[in-house]
């Protein structure tokens, strides 16, 4: 039942064209920095470690949501990619905060905090966000459709 660390975080590599598109090349190198980021000293104490090893595993999450922002076509998955840089950036000032009251330091993340703005979870193309696009979805924005 229990799946081991290696095995969730296996090689994605794929074989062919896919390998070398931009999308894949920018989710393999946010995947290889997290898991060298997640390669930090255990201290022994299962509170302080959680926090130590989310941080980085929530940065992952970040800079993949960022490729997918930049890269996807489908708006929806660019809004809940935004969503998730909000959330996963305010949990890790949130686990910050608790390792520092604990006299606990993080290795900082670096990158410029992201701002939901006027063209947060807009559609690229004037045909996008429709409708049509929104039937049968199993997540939709919270900003509506057109």
């Amino acid at each position: 039942m229990s799946q081991s660390h290696d095995h969730m975080h296996m090689d994605h590599t794929a074989k062919g064209g896919a390998a070398d598109a931009p999308a894949t090349r920018e989710f393999r190198a946010s995947h290889e920095q997290m898991m060298k980021n997640m390669a930090v000293p255990y201290t022994g104490d299962p509170d302080v470690d959680f926090r130590l090893q989310m941080i980085p595993h929530h940065q992952g999450a970040i800079d993949m949501a960022k490729a997918a922002m930049r890269r996807a076509k489908n708006p929806w998955s660019r809004q809940l990619a935004e969503s998730i840089i909000v959330e996963q950036q305010r949990e890790i000032v949130q686990m910050r905060g608790w390792l520092e009251s604990h006299g606990v330091k993080a290795a900082s993340s670096g990158g410029a905090t992201h701002i939901i703005g006027a063209d947060s979870f807009r559609s690229l193309s004037p045909e996008a966000a429709t409708r049509t696009e929104a039937a049968g979805a199993t997540w939709v924005p919270a900003s509506g459709v057109r």
